[in-house]
């Protein structure tokens, strides 16, 4: 009785079908483009109009009716998302076979699209708030006003009937790659994060870092890096990973001695860098895999590199952070017990049913269906972690909510992509960058960090990542850059936007948890962030480092490029194994540049210098007096 009670209402009941949907389309296969797409969009339209209320946080939607807490207008927005996707799924067969742009459209179909439209910006508002429906809004209005545009900017221009067959009533626009890539292959991730999470495999994975690191110097910081990257890598948000792990790991990282802006900082730039990790990377990485035309595999693959040189960064950081101030692990008794993490062990035969769907050449909606399918039949042989009725209709409700902030904002960025595909704006857009960096590499490789990390000020790396994408990569590529490091490059900026001040989402969450002031906390995590802001440069430089060339090229860049964030660590924390002197530091990050630069000369020098300091420390060590 309790469980119809909870799931008897209109928004579990809404999330749970949409969620039996797209696992019963990746069983029994998909519907074609126009019919999975829009389907796709109005479930999750009609479910933000339900948990997101026009101001204010998401609603719970526990009240005591079926419609729960939602006003009257909402639920009149959520209908008429419905209605919407109902007319173009009714209408499939005469909106198909139709000449685009020549047949006329009937004035219904025009009002359906125009409403489409409408409902995205405004769901994008309230999931995301106002700065990508505004530009989404900025792009519309300039495809219909091409032709009074100045100079470059101009364009033929679009009719309003039209613009709204194009956007709305075809595989553009609002149902173009950026959703299509949610639909067929993101959804089935986050709901494959969501089983995960309910059935106790997310907190295995805290677990077992704590068990593994736990104890040594600093143990508390390290254990938050493994556990939070392992997350992270399934959650494919920053902020949700933060939420879910940080209210765990911050509080043990505080009581080992941390700082409690230096704990925070920890926690976000560990749970944003989950994002850049293989297998599974987060949404953007699908999305990039269809942009770029490469299998989703190859993209994991050549991701490797600088991901681990991320997080051996950070991992260095925090061990220095500890050496310098005397800081200790976690004492036996403190760590989680080794009994009850033996017993769900089974947890983690889902990731390795994924990760070997995933290499074995399977499609990936398949890889994820069976992985969850995995979670479900290994929580089976734990008491502990057995998934009854209720856990599978939570996981199923929790995927489909998650799947809500990344979905809608997708549509709005699509509307964006079916603008720049209209107008040539990209060409544009490119020929622009070129002009302001004089037609130089390094400056326009800068700008384009500054342009990635502006717009994902707020906003989903998704949808950010698609910006940019379709904006700034074509520059580089111009510039000569390979297709591959070009949107590599966009997307780690993209991505290192939640750790970049001033809105910095994930470092905002982070000091939420922590106690320590929201800026000081962004600081410090963009400090501890740094080598992701370099390790673009030196792909992009030298792409050996995302595996484009022979082995014996890639092992020693590879090689030089960890060797160099040591370097960095050191410059960062003021620490190798003695207190930086005052010219020491500004060494340091001379090697760390230097290491990190792709020739052997550079790296050579850079190498020396990091070791004459490092000896030099040693030297001061073993001249201190023993008491």
């Amino acid at each position: 009785m309790k469980l119809l009670k909870r799931y008897l209402r209109l928004t579990p009941l809404l999330a749970i079908a949409w969620s039996v949907f797209q696992l019963y389309t990746a069983g029994a296969g998909f519907y074609p483009e126009m019919i999975q797409r829009p389907l796709h969009l109005v479930f999750a339209l009609s479910l933000v109009f339900l948990i997101y209320p026009a101001q204010g946080p998401a609603r719970g939607n526990e009240g005591q009716t079926f419609w729960g807490e939602v006003a009257w207008y909402d639920l009149l927005l959520s209908g008429l998302s419905l209605v919407g996707g109902a007319h173009l799924v009714w209408n499939y067969e005469r909106l198909v076979s139709r000449m685009h742009f020549v047949d006329p459209l009937q004035p219904l179909d025009i009002g359906i699209a125009l409403l489409l439209i409408g409902l995205t910006l405004e769901a994008c508002r309230r999931v995301v708030g106002w700065s990508l429906p505004t530009l989404a809004s900025v792009f519309l209005v300039y495809q219909l006003l091409g032709p009074w545009m100045p100079g470059l900017l101009r364009h033929t221009g679009i009719s309003l009937s039209d613009l709204a067959e194009q956007q709305a009533l075809a595989v553009q626009g609002l149902f173009g790659i950026p959703t299509g890539v949610i639909s067929n292959y993101v959804f089935y991730f986050i709901l494959f994060a969501a089983f995960m999470e309910v059935s106790g495999g997310g907190q295995l994975f805290i677990d077992l870092a704590f068990r593994l690191t736990g104890t040594r110097r600093g143990g508390p910081a390290k254990g938050a890096i493994v556990g939070s990257s392992l997350m992270g890598t399934i959650s494919g948000s920053a902020v949700a990973n933060v939420s879910a792990t940080g209210v765990f790991t911050i509080p043990l990282m505080k009581q080992a001695g941390y700082p409690a802006r230096f704990a925070g900082a920890v926690e976000a730039v560990a749970s944003t860098g989950g994002q850049l990790m293989p297998p599974i990377m987060g949404s953007a990485a699908f999305i990039m895999a269809e942009m770029v035309g490469i299998p989703y595999l190859q993209v994991a693959l050549i991701a490797i590199i600088p991901a681990l040189a991320y997080y051996v960064a950070i991992f260095l950081m925090v061990d220095l952070k500890a050496k310098q101030e005397g800081l200790l692990g976690l004492k036996p008794e403190d760590l989680p017990d080794l009994s009850k993490v033996r017993s769900r062990f089974v947890l983690l035969l889902p990731m390795g049913v994924l990760v070997y769907y995933i290499f074995a050449g399977y499609s990936l909606q398949r890889a994820a269906f069976m992985a969850t399918v995995a979670v479900v039949a290994a929580s089976l042989f734990n008491r502990e972690s057995r998934s009854s009725p209720s856990d599978i209709l939570k996981a199923l409700e929790m995927g489909a909510r998650r799947a809500v902030a990344v979905t809608v904002p997708a549509a709005a960025a699509g509307v964006v992509v079916g603008v720049v595909s209209y107008t040539g704006l990209g060409l544009k857009f490119s020929s622009l960058i070129i002009a302001a960096s004089g037609g130089y590499l390094v400056p326009a490789l800068v700008l384009i960090m500054l342009g990635c990390i502006i717009m994902g000020m707020g906003m989903p790396t998704s949808g950010s990542y698609i910006m940019g994408a379709i904006l700034m990569a074509p520059a580089l590529q111009k510039m000569g850059v390979p297709i591959i490091p070009a949107h590599l490059f966009v997307l780690y900026f993209c991505v290192l936007s939640m750790v970049t001040p001033p809105v910095a989402l994930a470092s905002y969450v982070a000091a939420g948890i922590s106690g320590a002031g929201i800026m000081e906390t962004g600081w410090q995590a963009f400090k501890l962030s740094l080598a992701g802001f370099i390790i673009p440069y030196a792909f992009v430089f030298n792409p050996a480092i995302v595996l484009q060339g022979d082995w014996s090229e890639i092992a020693v860049t590879s090689g030089s490029l960890l060797i160099g964030v040591l370097a960095l660590s050191g410059a960062i924390i003021g620490y190798l194994s003695r207190p930086n002197r005052w010219w020491e530091t500004p060494c340091l990050w001379v090697s760390a540049f230097l290491l990190i630069a792709p020739e052997l000369i550079t790296d050579g020098i850079g190498l020396g210098v990091l070791l004459f300091i490092w000896l030099n420390q040693i030297r001061r060590d073993a001249s201190l007096p023993v008491h």
